[in-house]
């Protein structure tokens, strides 16, 4: 139950946009009707996961604005762009598309930066040059394998006066509303940046099998003809 004057939100969530997620954007949208969680979709490298599933929030939450993201695989690693007006490509250096994300006006977030499991994580080195540029440390992340993850990511952004995110990093449909950040509404990028820094988290472990799960997604995916593709949802 989100308390009053607050609200609740699921800062990393992927659709079936992502090659090794299975949740259908309807699927997502129930999760803020049934239970309150706003969901940030960033899928990988695309945003019409969150386009899809902002259309059918916003057919029962009119006041509900889309908040475009995307989870963007750079030459060193995936940063997460928020607040997008339009998709950023992959495989461009981590500072060019930290330029093109402050283009749109957005905002970054570095998502599970110290999780050893992925091999899309940012890289260190890459994370010591820019991570001043860097708006928002994930510093809760469902689905990192090691705690130690999580702990790490904490330090880095409390070293350098980060606000930190939590994200269930859900990819299938039982992992959704399971972390969140309880925070003050906002109404613009600065103004989420202000209300993470005094948000209350509530955070979930998920078992490291589901890693197992999303392998076979994308290998399923891989596998299929290419002609078949993931359907699109007309609103």
């Amino acid at each position: 139950m989100t308390p009053p004057g607050r609200l609740c939100l699921d800062m990393h969530v992927h659709s079936h946009y992502s090659s090794d997620a299975s949740t259908n954007p309807r699927t997502i949208a129930e999760g803020w009707h049934t239970y309150g969680i706003l969901p940030i979709v960033c899928d990988h490298n695309s945003i019409r996961g969150a386009e899809a599933t902002y259309r059918l929030i916003r057919e029962r939450s009119p006041g509900i604005p889309a908040i475009l993201a995307e989870e963007i695989l750079t030459a060193e690693g995936e940063i997460i762009g928020l607040f997008l007006n339009e998709e950023i490509p992959p495989h461009l250096p981590a500072a060019e598309t930290l330029d093109l994300i402050a283009d749109q006006g957005a905002i970054s977030i570095v998502p599970h930066p110290f999780c050893t499991y992925r091999s899309t994580a940012i890289r260190r080195d890459t994370l010591e040059e820019l991570g001043h540029r860097i708006d928002i440390v994930e510093g809760y992340n469902a689905r990192n394998v090691t705690r130690q993850a999580n702990v790490e990511a904490l330090r880095f952004a409390a070293e350098r006066g980060k606000p930190v995110s939590v994200g269930s990093d859900a990819h299938t449909p039982f992992e959704l509303c399971s972390s969140y950040a309880i925070l003050e509404p906002f109404d613009s990028p600065a103004g989420l940046i202000r209300s993470l820094r005094t948000a209350e988290f509530r955070y979930r472990k998920v078992h490291p099998s589901l890693h197992r799960i999303s392998k076979r997604i994308r290998a399923e995916r891989d596998a299929a003809p290419r002609k078949r593709t993931i359907p699109v949802v007309h609103l």
